[in-house]
């Protein structure tokens, strides 16, 4: 659906997830987008940055944290399963030079737990037809079991992240961005088998015969019209316990939802599952024009469904069968 790329590379001892993907604005707009706050919060996890190199980056990624905007509070809570990294070089386009972005986070596993620093790339490049070519490196300088298992494991996420930053550049590139994030209470369930429920309920109803595979079984959910209650969309990226929907209803944006371990105790993580989502809602930026934006966040727009209503239509995907 869209040409995004994704794989491992191992060079020079070191491990990375390495993603490419065209895009159809200038490389000015594409670094906005990668290197702001407002513009990796646009289509990845809420961030808050400094420009410059030494620079601190913040995002907050943990789907049961506060909403670190709602006050001094909740800001200080969403702190704790933070990750907070320094940004090492920030060079923006220009004159037909790429730009580029690099960050290194070195207590991604938690403060003094002593890990090789998570370094993050991103380099934006000109097709020379007034696009622009994003390439995305993110992983380690060693190689070892913890760079196999970490970097193999965040693949799938950066393809979904990806596709969610491609949909709004190529159909709505002028307009902001305004986030929800929802989630269920934990089930007594595995990942894949709430998982299962969850897309048996909303793909396999409208994918009919002739699927590629059962609902929820991964990449054969790509192309699926996916649709349960009032919500409606196209799945653009299916993979383990996670798609990205390319919205028609209720708004006009993404929805990335996921199924992940929920419990109180480690233990209790491996048999109860709560199931999330994140939504990105395209709006019209107050002010705005005609131009692409890359730092597409906004605040202060009121978006069509609230939490406690994205709330209530997860609770019934993911409710037992009557």
């Amino acid at each position: 659906m869209y040409d995004v790329t994704a794989g491992i590379e191992s060079h020079d001892g070191g491990r990375r997830v390495v993603c490419t993907v065209p895009l159809p604005v200038e490389p000015a707009v594409v670094f906005d987008a990668v290197a702001t706050g407002e513009g990796i919060s646009s289509w990845f996890v809420p961030c808050a940055l400094e420009p410059q190199v030494g620079g601190r980056i913040v995002q907050f990624a943990d789907p049961g944290a506060p909403d670190p905007t709602a006050g001094p509070e909740a800001a200080a809570e969403a702190l704790l399963t933070a990750t907070v990294g320094e940004i090492t070089e920030y060079t923006p386009p220009a004159a037909g030079a790429p730009g580029r972005f690099v960050y290194a986070e070195r207590d991604w596993m938690g403060e003094g737990v002593p890990v090789p620093p998570w370094e993050t790339s991103c380099e934006v490049v000109s097709d020379g037809e007034g696009g622009t070519v994003l390439t995305l490196r993110s992983g380690f300088g060693s190689e070892g079991q913890l760079a196999a298992e970490s970097v193999d494991g965040s693949v799938d996420g950066w393809r979904h992240a990806l596709t969610v930053l491609a949909h709004r550049l190529t159909h709505r590139p002028a307009d902001g961005v305004v986030t929800v994030d929802a989630a269920t209470d934990p089930v007594r369930l595995t990942v894949p088998l709430l998982w299962d429920r969850v897309m048996g309920r909303l793909v396999a109803p409208a994918a009919g015969v002739g699927a590629a595979g059962p609902a929820g079984s991964g990449d054969d959910d790509e192309g699926a019209v996916a649709r349960s209650g009032e919500v409606g969309g196209i799945v653009a990226a299916s993979s383990g316990a996670s798609a990205t929907i390319l919205l028609s209803a209720p708004l006009d944006g993404v929805v990335e939802l996921y199924a992940f371990p929920a419990g109180e105790t480690p233990e209790s993580a491996t048999h109860h599952a709560a199931v999330a989502v994140r939504v990105y809602e395209y709006v019209t930026v107050p002010g705005g024009g005609d131009e692409p934006l890359g730092a597409a966040a906004v605040d202060g727009v009121e978006p069509t469904w609230d939490a406690p209503r994205w709330r209530a239509w997860l609770d019934e995907l993911a409710a037992p069968a009557e």
